[in-house]
């Protein structure tokens, strides 16, 4: 009997403790995405005269349009075969940055680095800006009137979609091929086998974790990505499922079902993706590191490798060509003027900065929206992080679980269960309907990047022993002393790297900004893809490449914060002795990140 009380305590307590996270996880996530899906079979829950009459005809209704069939079945081909490119280019870019000489391999990865920060919906801009009928390279080259009506097809944006995705393979692919041991190369070569055969027989298999991971991450990007569906469908006509969910909720009167139904769609496709991946690799071991490994470090020497050469024009043509091409367009006066001297100046800069203007207010917006929610996301993932790792219950493993299900949910999906939640009809009479104001979006940015956050967080706390907080509550301290003189120290780098990594995701999140924003106060991204949309380059161009400039230079200081307090930590190393009762525990404290 005592101990079924105390099992039964145990768990009273578990679920007290992470009540506060529970909450905190249902405003944000579990409450909108109930609102979102329940929409399937209750379709007229939302509307003026609530009904409870379920019903599935409006949700099949959604697969006999052809709008939104053509969209489905366009984006599953164009993600899946944007997804084969992105993995070949980026699998041919990972064995060029290892071959390369080391100054190269730099400049490469910063250049792939750059590429995987840009938003896509810039770079897709920036591909317009070059191939379009008076663009860039029709002025330098005074090509005809539609000489790139090859591009505006589902062919360009395959290609555009790949040399946006690549870097998730090339991170994936970077690591494993180092970790692939050279005693598997020297048996094969020791047996008579080709280089030929070597790679294709021993190297491409044990690289086949790192492979499926980044490309099933460039298929899940390309299949469900907001950012070049909304720079691209409107100017191609090209519909895709992420831009219809966006239609959906903006045309009057609101299609409700069809953005659930579109949305369901999305999360299954997205989520099935990560778990095919997942049961492909349990079929089979891909060990390559044991105790006897010799990590394989090939020779930087001098000279290019073809692979090297060829990676470096992938790497020119996915960063330089739309980025290169949106900088130049920034500093022109007017395209009818040409590609000369005189047309170009620093105007838009001006413009897009005036005092009291649409661009510094934007980005202003931006700022302290960026900057609050990294501040909450930081701060709320630290705590439910610390709970995940350190109180094991049924309720941190419920905690777990939404976390893990909420990496797989678009954007675009997220930012319309907020429209569902905060704009229903029951919130009228109790004054909660936060649809149309500023919290609302404040609080979809931190639903965005909070479970990323939390993960991240409890990767570094699952480092720490649980000694330490043993050691601590034993000497008297509490849970809030223990988080933040014990815990916090040990894993500041992660936690000023959220703190980063939310900011400058924030600064450019076009989904929830473009469904969420208070009227007549658009933050910098929906700013940005309105001059686009309105045919203003020039300013679209010049707002890009400041708020691009901004992020950059936030995440260098972050980096540098985050690289100073590493080597700190590093170089001093802590030992704590604890005496509990009877028994001695030693524990060896390491700063580190």
């Amino acid at each position: 009997m005592p101990t079924l009380l105390s099992r039964l305590w145990h768990q009273v307590r578990g679920w007290v403790g992470a009540a506060p996270s529970l909450l905190v996880l249902f405003i944000l996530i579990a409450y909108p995405m109930a609102s979102l899906l329940i929409q399937i079979v209750l379709p007229h829950l939302f509307d003026v005269k609530m009904s409870f009459t379920p019903s599935l005809q409006p949700f099949f209704k959604v697969f006999t349009s052809k709008g939104n069939l053509t969209a489905v079945i366009d984006s599953l081909a164009i993600g899946a075969v944007a997804a084969v490119f992105a993995t070949v280019i980026g699998t041919v870019t990972a064995f060029g940055s290892a071959k390369a000489p080391r100054g190269v391999r730099a400049v490469m990865n910063g250049a792939i680095w750059i590429v995987f920060f840009t938003p896509s919906y810039v770079i897709a801009e920036g591909w317009l800006i070059l191939m379009q009928d008076g663009g860039i390279l029709s002025q330098v080259f005074h090509l005809p009137n539609g000489w790139s009506a090859w591009f505006f097809t589902r062919f360009g944006l395959v290609i555009t979609m790949g040399f946006r995705y690549f870097p998730f393979v090339h991170m994936a692919m970077e690591q494993a091929i180092a970790n692939v041991g050279t005693e598997f190369v020297n048996a094969g070569r020791m047996l008579g086998a080709s280089r030929a055969q070597r790679f294709r027989k021993i190297i491409l298999p044990l690289l086949t974790p790192a492979l499926l991971a980044g490309g099933s991450i460039a298929f899940a990007e390309g299949f469900g990505d907001f950012g070049f569906a909304a720079a691209i469908s409107p100017q191609v006509h090209i519909p895709l499922i992420s831009y219809q969910i966006y239609s959906a909720l903006n045309q009057a009167p609101v299609d409700y079902p069809a953005a659930a139904g579109l949305s369901l769609l999305l999360i299954l496709v997205t989520g099935g993706t990560l778990l095919l991946q997942m049961w492909w690799l349990g079929r089979r071991t891909y060990v390559t590191i044991s105790s006897g490994s010799k990590v394989n470090v090939p020779p930087a020497g001098r000279r290019m490798s073809g692979a090297t050469i060829a990676s470096l024009i992938i790497a020119v043509v996915a960063l330089v060509l739309p980025l290169g091409s949106t900088f130049l367009e920034s500093l022109w006066n007017s395209n009818a003027a040409g590609l000369t001297f005189s047309n170009l100046s620093w105007q838009n800069y001006a413009q897009a900065m005036q005092v009291g203007g649409n661009g510094l207010q934007a980005l202003t917006r931006s700022f302290t929206y960026s900057l609050i929610a990294a501040v909450i996301t930081m701060t709320i993932g630290l705590f439910v992080a610390h709970q995940m790792a350190f109180r094991k219950s049924a309720a941190t493993r419920i905690l777990n679980l939404v976390t893990m299900a909420t990496i797989a949910i678009p954007g675009v999906v997220l930012a319309a269960a907020f429209i569902f939640a905060w704009n229903a009809v029951w919130l009228i009479p109790i004054h909660l309907v936060l649809y149309g104001t500023s919290w609302v979006l404040g609080m979809a940015y931190v639903a965005g990047h909070l479970p990323y956050a939390i993960r991240l967080q409890l990767g570094a706390m699952s480092q720490l022993s649980p000694n330490l907080m043993t050691a601590a509550r034993v000497l008297g301290a509490k849970n809030t002393t223990i988080l933040r003189k014990v815990v916090v120290p040990l894993v500041q780098a992660t936690t000023i790297s959220t703190f980063f990594l939310t900011f400058t995701d924030t600064m450019f999140e076009l989904p929830a900004s473009s469904l969420l924003y208070p009227a007549g106060e658009p933050p910098f991204p929906v700013l940005i893809n309105s001059k686009f949309q309105a045919f203003e380059w020039g300013q679209g161009a010049a707002l890009a490449m400041i708020g691009l400039l901004f992020v950059i230079v936030s995440y260098a200081i972050g980096q540098f914060i985050t690289s100073k307090l590493a080597s700190k930590g590093g170089s001093k190393k802590q030992s704590v002795s604890v005496d509990a009762d009877v028994s001695e525990t030693e524990v060896l404290v390491s700063r580190y990140s």
